[in-house]
């Protein structure tokens, strides 16, 4: 698969925004892409909501 789009997204303590954040950019489905998130040690709830999405690796 050849990748269009990388996006790159530092998460430090930004719990109330991720969700929203993170599905906005998977419901794009007409363009191939990349996710980065960078956990800089969050202590709010950042890590948990990425755990739920399957495509993510942590």
């Amino acid at each position: 698969m050849n990748i269009e789009l990388s996006i790159i997204i530092p998460v430090y303590n930004v719990e109330q925004y991720l969700e929203e954040c993170l599905d906005s950019i998977y419901a794009v489905e007409n363009i191939r892409k990349e996710v980065i998130l960078v956990n800089d040690g969050s202590i709010d709830g950042s890590l948990e909501i990425l755990k739920r999405y399957e495509e993510i690796l942590i």
